[in-house]
């Protein structure tokens, strides 16, 4: 094989190398987004243990928008189990579902970052073989 077809062919696969690792870096960014949300609800959860009966509150409707709204059970809390289905939960087991989550995208985290060193790492290979064959090409 030539060497043109052969810088030619390097260059295809750094391309779409360089495209998965961007991918790759998108779902790291969504699941950053959502570990932050989970531990807002987590503190949300905890500052709800803190809440007495019949607190006023303001609950979001929307991004800064409110209705006032007033407890009425600040221990026991209907949990969106998924398929639309709700369960009802007390606190403990609330929180308790919410740390299984933030671990479980914890390790998602984990093997994405791993696999996004990997095609870091042989990007960076492909890179210096297409600097050599491109020097070897210059040269002749």
């Amino acid at each position: 094989m030539k060497n043109e077809d052969k810088l030619q062919k390097l260059y295809v696969e750094f391309q779409t190398l360089n495209n998965s690792i961007k991918q790759l870096e998108q779902q790291n960014e969504a699941l950053e987004s959502q570990l932050m949300e989970l531990m807002m609800t987590n503190q949300g959860l905890e500052d709800m243990d803190k809440i007495k009966s019949d607190t006023e509150i303001l609950v979001p409707v929307s991004s800064g928008i409110y209705a006032k709204a007033q407890i009425k059970d600040s221990k026991n809390f209907l949990v969106n189990v998924g398929s639309g289905v709700t369960l009802n939960k007390d606190l403990d087991s609330t929180k308790k579902i919410i740390e299984n989550q933030v671990d479980e995208i914890r390790k998602l985290q984990q093997n994405l970052m791993k696999e996004l060193q990997d095609r870091t790492s042989k990007a960076a290979v492909l890179e210096g073989e297409m600097k050599k064959l491109a020097s070897a090409l210059e040269s002749k």
